[in-house]
């Protein structure tokens, strides 16, 4: 079963997460990657330089990202990152939509089983505790959402007590959310 976290940030909660995840050693790919892409390592000023809504961050030191080519479609020629058996955490990004709402992001992993159809031993242990210590940060910095559900960064929610930002579910009939207390 999939590991998930659900959550509205701004640029700067994003910074804040990106700084805190700095000393991990992760990388960052976009969900095709070119042939040939060298992938840049998590930091702040990353963010400024993030253009597509969804990334996986990788920690290549645990074992290889696993890729295939796409061999058909409007795509054709990138490459596809296997989620299942790479050391990766998929990062959908919290972005504005055509309204100024704040649309919901996640953080998504597979953590538990490999393809591997003779063993059941799962990722690595330090990608699990990734996992963890980001879960661990927004229980300890973060605001809860209202209906439960969904971490709200510090600057999100401050924005969303000031009257200044709507928060909203993602998908086709996302709801709107409030921050609670």
């Amino acid at each position: 079963m999939a590991a998930t976290l659900h959550y509205f940030m701004l640029p700067d909660d994003e910074r804040a997460l990106f700084r805190h995840l700095e000393r991990r050693d992760l990388t960052v790919y976009p969900e095709l990657v070119p042939p040939g892409y060298t992938a840049p390592r998590v930091e702040p000023d990353l963010v400024a330089n993030l253009d597509q809504s969804a990334y996986y961050l990788a920690m290549e030191r645990l074992g290889p990202v696993i890729v295939h080519p796409v061999k058909r479609g409007r795509d054709r020629g990138m490459l596809a990152i296997e989620e299942v058996p790479s050391p990766v955490l998929h990062y959908e990004r919290s972005l504005p939509n055509a309204e100024g709402e704040l649309v919901a992001g996640r953080v998504w992993a597979e953590l538990d089983v490999t393809d591997d159809a003779n063993t059941k031993l799962g990722k690595p242990l330090a990608l699990k505790a990734l996992f963890q210590e980001i879960h661990d940060l927004f229980r300890k910095n973060w605001r809860r959402s209202d209906p439960k559900g969904f971490w709200v960064g510090p600057h999100a929610g401050a924005a969303f007590k000031r009257g200044e930002l709507k928060l909203r579910e993602a998908g086709h009939k996302g709801k709107l959310v409030g921050v609670w207390r």
